[in-house]
């Protein structure tokens, strides 16, 4: 497993079931007109890696970026998701097969409003520090 599957893997297992709302790798295909009972969800989304190595370990810091959509009226539902979510995972205890993950920080966190005025899309990213069992 690598270093970005293993971040994947310890941020959905930390989230599936934990949040009020469902949670995806790939979100659902979204017809046109979707009905707003669709919303709100969450996407663990892009990763990126920087080794993090000395002599005696094999190591990364990884950030994944986790997406939060809503459709409620104004700002409340998704920032009320970002929160949970960063209960579960800012310097939590996650774990993966192979790995010692060491560290979760919340690294930044924004809300925008998408071009429909009504779509909240929340952003956090997360930076994981692990090395290799």
């Amino acid at each position: 497993m690598s270093f970005e599957t293993a971040a994947q893997t310890a941020i959905f297992a930390a989230l599936d079931g934990a949040l009020s709302c469902p949670v995806y790798d790939t979100p659902p295909a979204l017809p046109e007109g979707m009905p707003d009972s669709g919303f709100p969800y969450v996407v663990i989304g892009d990763d990126t890696l920087v080794a993090d190595e000395a002599d005696d370990v094999i190591g990364a810091q990884v950030t994944v970026t986790i997406h939060f959509w809503s459709r409620a009226p104004g700002n409340r539902q998704v920032k009320a998701l970002m929160g949970e979510a960063f209960g579960l995972l800012h310097r939590a205890a996650l774990t993966a097969p192979g790995f010692k993950l060491l560290d979760c920080l919340r690294e930044f966190a924004t809300v925008s409003v998408g071009p429909d005025g009504k779509t909240r899309h929340g952003v956090q990213r997360y930076r994981i520090i692990m090395h290799k069992e």
